[in-house]
């Protein structure tokens, strides 16, 4: 039987299915059982996030005084806030019973709250609600803040990601390509900025251009992205570098092909494997950068919240309310280990030359 028209043959004259390169790594990629568990959390993480305005949940800005401090339950929240209500009061009680008769002014406040809560559960719906991760000081749902917290983060990631990417990646790929004085030119500069104390630059532009001290969410990751280019300039540059004499190369010289079609049509693909590694270590990167900034206050302004600012909240209280910094913590580290799990996946699988290529 003779090949088909256009159809690939191998040197035993047998017909071949041909594999395009996402399909290979994709084929790749499902067999490195950390990458694939790695994109199936990334994967829920940005679906809950992005679809967190429609899920059916309380507000993460909607407070309540009389639910202060809650621990993850179950129960109805008006049910949990009593039963706080009454450990305090037996344990002032045995307190006062031991001779601490300063302590019946506090015994009392707390008998009060006790009534009051007790009173608004029957008028209050809040009192049924279910706070399934707890609340914060100050009564909001911290199921909804972490789903919230998280979308922000995420969006400070990949927006960042994305613009220092971008940035890093035509600069680096310029420099490279051209070489001589314009490559020594540009990578002076890279090098001066490099010599800049990296964090102090992103607070003086956050501190320059946050609005009252109110910091923007656009503002954070414009910080960010614009002095974070730098690392990626320089590995694509030397990965370019490093390709400009192939012979791939040479046959599109030969060709007539441009400058800009060598870079981007031949050059960066096939260097899209540490780009791409680059981009999913950047995302983490970029949360940790913006948690850093939370505990300096130049994080992302109340009501809204971040991963970086409920964590930063939740470590001023982690010793009698431990899952204020659990909850959004353990969040965090979920997503950062995803992601990092699902680079070193995408990396063995785009890379033409790995070892594990089968």
């Amino acid at each position: 039987m003779s090949p088909k028209k256009n159809q690939a043959v191998n040197e035993f004259n047998q017909q071949v299915k041909p594999v395009s390169l996402w399909a290979d790594a994709w084929k790749r990629l499902r067999k490195n059982r950390m990458a694939l568990i790695g994109l199936w959390i990334a994967i829920i993480f940005f679906a809950v996030t992005l679809l967190a305005p429609v899920l059916p949940m309380l507000s993460y800005k909607e407070q309540n005084l009389h639910h202060t401090n809650l621990p993850p339950s179950f129960k109805p929240a008006g049910e949990v806030a009593l039963e706080q209500v009454q450990k305090r009061i037996d344990k002032i009680q045995g307190l006062v019973n031991q001779g601490r008769s300063d302590l019946v002014p506090e015994l009392d406040k707390q008998k009060a709250e006790y009534a009051s809560i007790e009173a608004g559960n029957q008028t209050d719906p809040a009192a049924r609600n279910v706070y399934i991760l707890g609340t914060d000081y100050l009564g909001r749902d911290l199921f909804a803040r972490t789903i919230y917290g998280g979308r922000i983060s995420i969006l400070i990631g990949i927006i960042g990601t994305l613009t220092s990417i971008l940035i890093g990646v035509v600069y680096g790929a310029i420099a490279g390509y051209i070489g001589g004085k314009t490559d020594n030119i540009m990578m002076r500069i890279v090098d001066i900025i490099y010599g800049l104390p990296y964090m102090l630059i992103v607070i003086i532009l956050m501190a320059l251009f946050s609005k009252e001290g109110q910091s923007s969410v656009f503002i954070l990751f414009i910080a960010i992205a614009m002095v974070s280019w730098l690392t990626e300039a320089r590995v694509v540059r030397g990965q370019i570098i490093s390709l400009k004499n192939s012979e791939f190369v040479e046959a599109a010289k030969s060709m007539g092909a441009g400058t800009g079609r060598i870079i981007f049509k031949h050059l960066l693909p096939n260097t899209l494997g540490i780009i791409i590694i680059f981009a999913t270590l950047n995302i983490p990167g970029f949360i940790m950068n913006e948690s850093f900034l939370s505990f300096l206050g130049l994080g992302v302004s109340a009501p809204d919240a971040s991963w970086g600012t409920l964590v930063s909240e939740g470590v001023q209280g982690m010793e009698l309310y431990p899952w204020r910094l659990l909850v959004p913590a353990t969040a965090m580290t979920i997503f950062l280990f995803a992601m990092n799990f699902l680079g070193d996946g995408l990396r063995d699988a785009l890379d033409p030359q790995s070892k594990n290529r089968t």
